[in-house]
């Protein structure tokens, strides 16, 4: 039986949600589970043990669905030249001096969270919207990412700028989610996306400017998602080096 327009949407658009409500109820039980077993642990604390038992988690989800999500796709270094500038931008000033305690929890916090939502949203929900042409799959991919972000205010954060990491973060994802959906591999994505949130807490620049260099990332890296998805018209379904596999292979 040939499948209606609508279904062959609706069923990619579940899953996708699906994932989505997956992680974000994992988010929120790790909250829970580690405000109640450690409550006098600082909210930056309590997010680093999630963050690493998170990343654990898409590591066993992705081994245990899809392992070529670890080792498909290629680097593709000319298409990394843009994120690489716009993410590295803080670090123009150069570093703070935070402490090695301090430096070492938060580059392992930010890898740890570039290795669970890569593998969670660059992987497994991009995947899950295989069938999809690629701008409409990387919105939907990105504006998922964005939202999960609102689990952040169980560990404390202000809802305010929340709502605001939301934007930014969907943005954020859409110029990640192009990339992906031009063969580059999950690895530098993860690097990348760690970079991201390293060089905005570690870059030595005032608030102001780390502010403008954040919302100014964003909107680079979302009109550079969309101008390279525009030199590739094809579904993700047919990028079978990627980790995608053809729906009527399944």
């Amino acid at each position: 039986m040939i499948e209606t327009s609508s279904a062959a949407l609706d069923r990619p658009l579940r899953a996708a949600l699906a994932l989505t409500g997956i992680t974000a109820a994992a988010t929120l039980a790790a909250a829970l589970l580690i405000s109640w077993l450690a409550p006098g642990l600082e909210p930056m604390q309590q997010r680093f043990i999630a963050v690493l038992a998170l990343a654990l988690f898409a590591c066993i989800v992705v081994a245990a669905t899809n392992r070529k999500l670890f080792t498909s796709g290629r680097v593709r270094p000319v298409l990394l030249i843009v994120p690489a500038l716009v993410i590295l931008a803080p670090f123009a000033a150069g570093i703070k001096n935070v402490g090695l305690q301090a430096s070492t929890i938060m580059v392992l916090g930010y890898l740890a969270t570039g290795i669970y939502e890569e593998l969670w949203f660059r992987g497994l929900v991009l995947k899950s919207l295989a069938s999809w042409t690629p701008v409409r799959a990387a919105w939907l991919s990105s504006a998922l990412f964005g939202v999960m972000h609102l689990t952040n205010i169980a560990f404390g954060a202000n809802p305010s700028i929340t709502s605001a990491q939301v934007v930014g973060a969907a943005c954020f994802g859409m110029g990640l989610a192009a990339l992906r959906l031009r063969n580059v591999s999950l690895w530098p994505l993860i690097i990348l996306h760690a970079l991201g949130d390293i060089a905005l807490q570690l870059g030595d620049v005032s608030n102001i400017w780390r502010w403008i260099l954040m919302i100014g990332g964003d909107v680079i890296l979302l009109v550079f998602g969309l101008l390279i998805l525009r030199t590739r018209r094809t579904s993700p379904a047919s990028t079978t080096n990627a980790g995608y596999s053809s729906p009527a292979t399944n």
